[in-house]
């Protein structure tokens, strides 16, 4: 039992032996601890700041001051406009808050129209349409079940100014945007959506609907600025110019106007009505549309072209207790004589206006040696500013009023010389806003031109525990031996390799890296991704994950691993961080290493040859497992040999006594 025991023992004593040499394989461990998943996250190269621009300080909003050449005008709300730019010649409280009364069925007409597929339908109208008005409002004249075109409606609507054709329209307009199975009482607040829809899109920002025909409503209001707005927009459609410009039209016979219809335009600057004893035609207007109630006074919204420049001019607000239906148009008329008398169109050129800016670009190379900034110009050759004499005029005298707004959205590396980056658009006095595209002076190569999405694996929650209490130096194979620890983990700035019993930090000492057994004794570990920029050249990035098959520079207090060998150990080399923790001189080959993934961690190569941790020389080893056993035969046999000499002596000593004691009593008888 004895020999059975030392025999066990000996085995025993051999299996701690060996297993107290380092010499495992991470490969074959089953007892590793499991990754942890993390979040992806997107490495972005450096820089990555917002392309910005030295803007010159914004000058405060005010209004240019010229001698009212309207004094004795009474009209408390005026906006006189050039179509073509939309620079005002003459405003008086344009911005201020007023009632449009049924000016508001130019919006009604071009939702209408831009909704309505085809105007030339044929409807029959219900008994909606027609009903729910006051014995004073304005009406086409349309009935319960008439059988009419869309486009006489749209006549009668702008020429009648007729609520019963806001209506119609409206109602078809919904069914056709909506559905036909919308209900009744929601078509008419769906096309009011529509209307302010479209005046937000128009840059209306003082505007807000509530009704289709322009009755009261004190939530229903304007500017004359915004309706300028309004005009200029809706004169670029041909259906809406031409019959804002029809001085007659008459609607063929229906079944319920068997007779048809006579319409006679609203706008006296269009059209005489019959029984008017004076006449306000105005040879240049081209439209316009009328509106009054008891709110909102006289209004008056109208164009004229003359010489191929066409003027908008927006009237509100002219009481309809101390003047005329007619004064509006007496107002307009002076309107385009002045406007026409004294537009004029000025070179940009001779306001002095800055031309060249300094502007921040984003995505630039780290090589960039003005680190992204770049100049770029304006070209203000050809461009004319326009409005009013007196306007232009005062903008020469005092030039403060100007205001330089810089969008450098496009200002994203690569750049060329030439290539546009954005634009510089001049306000004058906040109105009249001219805009254009500001251009790259000289190049400017990207930091890299593609950022690959990272493939993060082998992360675990914690740091690991301390291993067997060894430090050992590191090996550079060409294949991962058995015996060498060559799967790493990255994890939280630490660098490191295992089994199932023991963990080993890479880290920098004395100028050399070599593996420690416990993470306080080693530094920081951090990796510098290497990226290309758009002229290729290689730079490298600071990262917080590893993505499978980059490859990087690996750094600890400022000292690269380098693959080069010194007594066992690798050698570092100093590196110099620059801005945005970005390395973009210095780098070797023999200094960057590719992370291939592989089991829960990584393979870290250089060129052909793999990082390992070293676990000392195989054949000591051996020679002392060797020994070791031999001894261990050697202790086994002669302690055999001593208990088994012991056992034969004693049976010898027992036989000889039996034999000797026998024959003594045979004497002695």
């Amino acid at each position: 039992m004895k020999r059975f025991f030392c025999i066990f023992l000996s085995f025993a004593m051999i299996i701690s032996a060996v297993f107290a040499l380092p010499m495992f394989s991470i490969a074959a461990s089953t007892d590793e601890p499991t990754a942890t998943d993390v979040p992806t996250a997107t490495i972005a190269p450096t820089p990555t700041s917002e392309p910005s621009a030295t803007d010159e300080p914004e000058a405060t909003p005010v209004p240019v001051t010229v001698e009212d050449a309207f004094a004795d005008v009474s009209t408390p709300y005026i906006a006189l406009m050039e179509a073509e730019t939309g620079a005002l010649l003459y405003q008086r409280d344009a911005y201020s808050r007023a009632f449009p009364a049924s000016t508001t069925k130019v919006m009604t007409a071009i939702v209408a129209l831009e909704n309505i597929k085809d105007m030339n339908r044929v409807v029959t109208l219900g008994w909606r349409p027609v009903s729910g008005f006051g014995p004073t409002s304005s009406l086409m004249g349309l009935k319960a079940n008439e059988t009419i075109p869309l486009m006489d409606i749209l006549y009668g609507l702008m020429m009648r100014s007729g609520n019963d054709a806001a209506k119609a329209l409206a109602m078809e307009t919904s069914y056709e945007v909506f559905g036909q199975d919308t209900e009744p009482s929601e078509l008419i607040p769906k096309f009011v959506d529509l209307m302010n829809q479209k005046a937000a899109e128009l840059g209306m920002n003082s505007t807000h609907f509530v009704t289709v025909d322009g009755r009261h409503d004190d939530n229903h209001y304007t500017t004359a600025y915004d309706f300028a707005v309004l005009m200029r927009y809706a004169l670029q459609n041909p259906v809406f110019a031409k019959v804002i410009a029809t001085a007659e039209y008459d609607v063929a016979p229906t079944n319920q106007h068997p007779q048809g219809m006579h319409f006679e335009n609203s706008n006296r600057l269009i059209s005489n009505k019959t029984g008017d004893n004076q006449s306000f035609l105005y040879q240049y207007c081209i439209g316009g549309k009328t509106g009054e109630t008891n709110y909102a006074g006289y209004c008056l919204i109208s164009a004229c072209r003359k010489d191929d420049i066409t003027l908008i001019a927006v009237q509100f607000g002219d009481s309809n207790n101390s003047t005329s239906k007619f004064y509006r148009y007496e107002v307009a008329k002076k309107l385009y004589d002045w406007g026409y008398e004294n537009y004029c169109a000025v070179p940009v050129t001779e306001f002095g206006l800055q031309s060249e800016f300094e502007i921040q670009t984003a995505g630039f190379s780290p090589f960039d040696s003005d680190y992204g900034k770049l100049k770029a110009t304006a070209d203000l050759s050809g461009l004319m500013i326009k409005g009013s004499k007196q306007y232009l005029d005062a903008i020469k005298s005092d030039p403060s009023g100007v205001i330089v707004k810089i969008n450098t959205d496009k200002a994203v590396a690569p750049i060329k010389a030439g290539d546009v980056v954005g634009s510089v658009e001049y306000l004058f006095y906040a109105q009249n806003p001219i805009k254009v595209d500001l251009v790259a002076m000289r190049d400017v190569a990207a930091s890299s031109e593609t950022t690959i999405e990272p493939h993060v694996t082998a992360f675990i929650s914690s740091t690991p525990p301390p291993g067997s209490g060894k430090n050992c130096n590191l090996s550079f194979q060409r294949t991962p031996g058995s015996d060498q620890y060559s799967v790493w983990v990255y994890y939280d700035h630490t660098l490191y390799t295992m089994n199932s019993i023991e963990w080993h930090y890479l880290y920098c000492d004395n100028g050399v890296f070599r593996a420690a057994a416990t993470a306080d004794t080693t530094s920081r570990i951090d990796l510098y991704r290497r990226f290309y920029d758009s002229n290729g050249s290689a730079y490298y990035v600071l990262t917080d994950f590893v993505t499978d098959g980059a490859s990087y520079v690996v750094v600890s207090d400022g000292m690269a691993l380098c693959s080069d060998s010194r007594d066992g150990t690798r050698s570092a080399v100093a590196v110099q961080i620059g801005a945005n923790d970005t390395i973009t001189a210095g780098v070797t080959d023999k200094m960057v290493w590719q992370f291939n993934s592989q089991s829960n961690g990584y393979y870290i190569s250089n060129g052909s040859k793999y990082l390992s941790r070293k676990a000392g020389s195989g054949v000591i080893f051996w020679i002392l497992v060797f020994v070791l056993l031999l001894v261990i035969i050697i202790f086994i046999r002669i302690l055999a040999q001593r208990i088994g000499g012991g056992r034969r002596g004693r049976r010898r000593r027992a036989s000889t006594f039996r034999s000797t004691g026998g024959r003594r009593r045979r004497r002695r008888a």
